[in-house]
């Protein structure tokens, strides 16, 4: 089934869509409504703040007011007669707006509010269609494409689309789980907010017995035979240990001791280790890819991004290749001349170490003697990529870290029986990071700070959630403050990094940063895995409400990695959460992540995607959510059909629970 196949997508809508990481049909069914709003439950307006969200029907009473502020600049705005009494609702560059509400239209409205003496107004309002009893589903916009068109893909989707999954009919009959097609049609076309909420767990449940079943069948996939012997005394280990530039810490030497143990027992290792943002996983991973070269094998590390993969490569080369063991790196950006000599290296053992992105999982990247496979920042991977990788190799033992500490009761549900090793504690020398709220009436304040510093040789990262400036969602974007900090600072040298440039771009802007070139560095996320850069004394993050703890945490660790005492700013207007006071207190990942887990569920550790920008499902995924999926799973794979099929996925290197999608 493709994109053409839908009323109203034409080619310049589909690459809009394919901007947003929604690439078929099926993506747009995964992006899913993040919350539900009723029209029956009303809200005492004279409550509500500035900035808070509202949502009404309503009759426009006028003919709509274009207006042109300046150059670039147009407002469209009109009046609704609602049950609050009359509302102004105000847009900014939305050519289409005005032809869409004809005087006596009756319109669905959901955005934020502003008070001004007397009046009302919503700004930027998003315009949707309840279903069901009066329920509305609010989405995250797509840039480009109207809330409209992207409501009828939906529907003659959900209306004409046969949608099938892993989990056999016996099995949805014990777990009273609906069919597929079901709970997509009640979480995107809800009867009432209970069966919305019903359908988001059932397809919760859909995704993470899904992901336990690939799991199973990549463990079982390895066997239980020792294929690679390692042999060589510690001490050959502990003389590279001794020749650090630094002393290991308590916890890094007990997790090297845990590693090495499982290297040299009976059956393959399969661990993962975890630890704290800066706690100094990188070297335990290095040391035990040296030992691997010891004993004779070839071990390789996969790393989420470029730029960390890079920065694990140069580590290595600094370090290990002194001591005899030859690294080389393979990431996507290489030219065809590099990234075959890569590949012969690899394929000849000339190369003994092996750091790359996932380019490592390519067919024609084959190894020679390959013992040790090590996954960095595993929960950035989906289950298939890992399995991949780790297909090269019949009996490899396999290593995954994560510096997003997991909840217990999650990491048991997730991994069973998979061995743990915790670096609890960081290198010593670490200057303390200091968390602050700053109000909004103290920005000024902020940006003067951190221009200062910068002056004095620091660097700062600034986050933003949006990439661009959207009208139909107030959130701070990376350019937008890129603009505005430039003229207000014309002397600080300032750069851009997101997700859409390419990674020579990234690796480019990352570079400048480390020198000193650029001195504040406007970025989303894209920076918070595992980049190091001394220098970087302070982070700003916008919008932080939006973000788990755990992810916060991720970020705030992107400074502090020098010796110089750092600062995390939260900056905020309005009310601030509990949980951003608890982040401001804490800086232990593992008391952070136990916090959010009891607040918010798993979203930051189980996403419905591994990919695109859509966004989870409004349902907490909790311990008694992730205990049904076990069982759903067990169930599956009782089932030989089934299996056939999820095996059949994980060849295929399949992506979502969804097996398959046809037309009628």
């Amino acid at each position: 089934m493709k994109f053409e196949d839908i009323k109203g997508m034409g080619k310049s809508r589909i690459q809009k869509l394919k901007e947003a990481g929604i690439n078929c049909p099926l993506d747009l069914l995964l992006h899913f409504p993040y919350k539900y709003v009723s029209l029956k439950e009303s809200v005492d307006i004279a409550k509500l703040k500035d900035g808070d969200e509202l949502t009404v029907c309503g009759v426009v009473v006028n003919e709509p007011k274009v207006q042109y502020l300046r150059k670039g600049l147009k407002m469209t705005k009109v009046v609704l007669n609602t049950c609050y009494g009359e509302l102004e609702a105000v847009w900014f560059n939305q050519k289409y707006i005005a032809s869409a509400l004809p005087n006596g239209k009756t319109v669905y409205l959901t955005g934020k509010i502003k008070k001004f003496k007397n009046k009302i107004s919503l700004s930027a309002p998003v315009m949707f269609q309840p279903c069901g009893d009066g329920v509305l589903p609010l989405y995250r916009s797509i840039k480009g494409i109207p809330q409209r068109v992207f409501s009828e893909a939906v529907d003659m989707l959900l209306s004409r689309a046969e949608i099938f999954g892993y989990i056999p009919n016996s099995v949805r009959a014990k777990h009273s789980l609906p069919s597929l097609k079901e709970a997509f049609r009640q979480v995107h076309r809800p009867s009432s907010i209970e069966t919305a909420y019903a359908a988001a767990r059932a397809l919760s449940l859909e995704k993470l017995s899904y992901t336990l079943s690939m799991y199973t069948l990549v463990k079982s996939a390895k066997g239980y035979g020792k294929k690679f012997s390692y042999t060589v005394e510690r001490e050959k280990l502990n003389e590279a240990v001794r020749l650090l530039p630094y002393e290991l810490t308590v916890g890094q030497k007990a997790a090297l001791e845990d590693i090495v143990a499982s290297l040299q027992g009976d059956i393959p290792m399969n661990r993962l280790l975890q630890g704290d943002v800066g706690c100094g996983k990188t070297a335990v991973a290095l040391l035990t890819m040296y030992y691997a070269h010891l004993c004779g094998y070839q071990s390789v590390l996969m790393a989420p991004t470029e730029i960390l993969a890079v920065q694990h490569y140069k580590s290595a080369i600094t370090f290990l290749e002194k001591l005899g063991a030859r690294a080389v790196l393979l990431c996507g950006s290489l030219g065809k001349k590099e990234r075959d000599e890569a590949l012969f290296n690899i394929r000849t053992k000339t190369a003994d170490i092996v750091i790359g992105t996932h380019a490592l999982i390519g067919d024609d990247v084959e190894f020679n003697n390959l013992s040790l496979i090590i996954t960095d920042e595993q929960q950035r991977f989906g289950v298939n990529q890992r399995g991949s990788l780790e297909n090269k190799s019949t009996g490899a033992d396999i290593l995954v870290m994560s510096a997003t500490p997991i909840p217990r009761t999650l990491a048991l549900c997730m991994y069973g029986e998979l061995e743990q090793s915790f670096i609890r504690g960081l290198p010593s020398g670490r200057p303390e990071i200091v968390t602050r709220l700053v109000p909004e009436n103290k920005f000024e304040s902020m940006f003067d700070y951190v221009k200062g510093q910068a002056a004095l040789g620091e660097r700062t990262y600034i986050v933003c959630p949006r990439i661009e400036a959207d009208d139909e969602e107030e959130l701070v974007s990376v350019t937008e403050m890129y603009s505005l900090l430039k003229n207000k600072y014309p002397t600080t040298t300032f750069g851009i990094m997101h997700g859409k440039m390419k990674d020579f771009e990234k690796s480019e802007i990352m570079n400048a940063f480390i020198s000193g070139e650029v001195q504040i560095l406007l970025a989303t996320t894209v920076i918070e895995v595992g980049i190091d850069v001394p220098a970087a004394t302070n982070i700003i993050i916008f919008n932080s409400e939006r973000y788990g703890l755990s992810q916060l945490h991720q970020l705030r660790g992107r400074v502090g990695r020098g010796t110089i005492k750092s600062y995390c700013f939260l900056p905020y207007a309005g009310e601030v959460p509990e949980r951003l006071k608890f982040f401001c207190t804490c800086n232990d990942g593992f008391e952070l992540s136990e916090y959010d887990f009891a607040q918010r569920g798993a979203g930051d550790f189980i996403g419905t995607r591994q990919h695109g920008e859509s966004y989870d499902l409004p349902v907490k995924i909790d311990a008694d959510l992730i205990e049904t999926a076990k069982k759903i799973s067990e169930d599956t794979l009782g089932v030989e059909s089934a299996v056939k099929n999820l095996r059949a996925g994980l060849k295929d290197g399949a992506e979502e629970y969804v097996s398959a999608i046809t037309m009628n």
